[in-house]
């Protein structure tokens, strides 16, 4: 049976798969689902290709408000990151996916800040285990979907995001807060998915994304955002699937460990700074419907524990959101 026949409805599936440091922007984890065959988390990137000649346009939008907090001033508010995916299958094990986010980030006193983010390019290989570690194969039955699959993911954005949008009072909004990272940020993951039952489907991921020091405007700032490292899992259930529709519900944790931001405020000398960085545990619980070509997913997420590097000294930032609520449309047209 050909692999895209078991799965009639193939989406990427996103939501902040990785929000930086102090929440600069959002991201999207790479995915297939279907009416048959394993499922797909919100989060926790799958291995499962596209299938050759599969194309893929997607929107998702997550709104995230921050807690606010006794004694800081100037709080940031809430932050909505958006973006427009499209992603095609290159060959039966390779697909390409290209992001463009649009953000928009909200601080009292000091007003809005809103523009694009950084476009990322994602190229992702696909294998399974099937008497040895082999390439995903055009054909797979759906017995054959219950192998074991893998998944290696590389990444890189390009900086078309702007960094010297100005605030209300017309300074330079800080690093954090202006919608792109005036330089390319690679990434590298890799995934893992077991089909348990006809219905059950378990995922694992873990994935790295490395920021390089950058000179931002302002008088002489340099500023380098912390690496960030993530470590996904869920357990995904469908729950309903007749003809070409599908409802599948995942619970997700998902591990963000944040390095400190590393800036030289102007003095010339670039150090790690307080109050930024830390380890967040996140829950999420999350729900997908498939409708022929259409995907809508939703899901709520939280921060369930947290180490914060001087956390009391911290807001809005990762692990001290309210909560983050995302919302994703997808459409797979055939060529």
């Amino acid at each position: 049976m050909n692999a895209r026949a078991c799965r009639h409805a193939i989406a990427l599936l996103l939501v902040t798969s990785a929000p930086p440091a102090l929440a600069h922007h959002g991201t999207a984890a790479v995915g297939g689902l279907g009416t048959l065959g394993p499922g797909s988390a919100m989060d926790t990137t799958s291995p499962m290709p596209m299938g050759q000649g599969t194309i893929l346009g997607l929107l998702k939008t997550e709104y995230v408000p921050f807690q606010q907090r006794a004694g800081f001033t100037e709080q940031k508010r809430y932050a909505s990151f958006n973006t427009a995916m499209v992603g095609y299958g290159l060959t039966p094990w390779l697909s390409i996916f290209v992001m463009q986010p649009y953000n928009v980030k909200s601080q009292e006193v000091l007003g809005t800040n809103s523009g694009p983010g950084d476009t990322s390019v994602t190229l992702s290989a696909s294998f399974k285990w099937d008497d040895g570690l082999r390439r995903v194969p055009e054909k797979e039955s759906l017995d054959d979907l219950f192998d074991w699959h893998f998944g290696l993911w590389a990444s890189c954005t390009i900086p078309v995001g702007p960094t010297a949008h100005r605030d209300a009072l017309g300074d330079y909004w800080a690093p954090d807060m202006q919608t792109g990272f005036n330089g390319p940020s690679p990434g590298i993951g890799v995934s893992f998915l077991k089909q348990l039952s006809t219905d059950w489907t378990v995922l694992g991921e873990v994935n790295y994304q490395h920021f390089f020091e950058q000179a931002y405007p302002g008088p002489g700032l340099r500023y380098q955002f912390g690496a960030e490292t993530r470590l996904n899992g869920a357990l995904v259930y469908r729950v309903w699937a007749s003809g070409a529709r599908r409802v599948d519900v995942g619970g997700e944790l998902s591990l963000l460990n944040l390095q400190r931001d590393r800036s030289d405020e102007g003095t010339g000398s670039v150090a790690p700074m307080q109050a930024s960085g830390g380890t967040i545990l996140y829950g999420q619980l999350g729900a997908r419907v498939t409708l022929g070509s259409f995907v809508i997913g939703a899901g709520l997420k939280r921060a369930v524990a947290s180490t914060l590097n001087e956390g009391a000294e911290q807001q809005g930032s990762e692990g001290l959101e309210d909560f983050r609520a995302s919302l994703v449309i997808a459409y797979v047209p055939r060529f």
